[in-house]
């Protein structure tokens, strides 16, 4: 029975697949910009001036 569909879906695993890693790269993409944030954030709550290559990274 599985490899009858496995047979004729074969093909499904390459979307499938490019699916998973879009959301893995979303994931990674949010958590890096979150602790760029709490940096922005810390070094505004001390009075002192955010470095731009902080904001820069939130612009990629």
């Amino acid at each position: 029975m599985f490899m009858a569909l496995f047979n004729q879906y074969w093909w499904l695993v390459f979307p499938l697949g490019s699916m998973v890693a879009g959301v893995v790269h979303m994931v990674v993409r949010d958590e890096e910009k979150r602790r760029t944030m709490a940096l922005i954030r810390t070094y505004t709550d001390q009075g002192k001036d955010v470095p731009p290559e902080l904001y820069n990274l939130l612009k990629r």
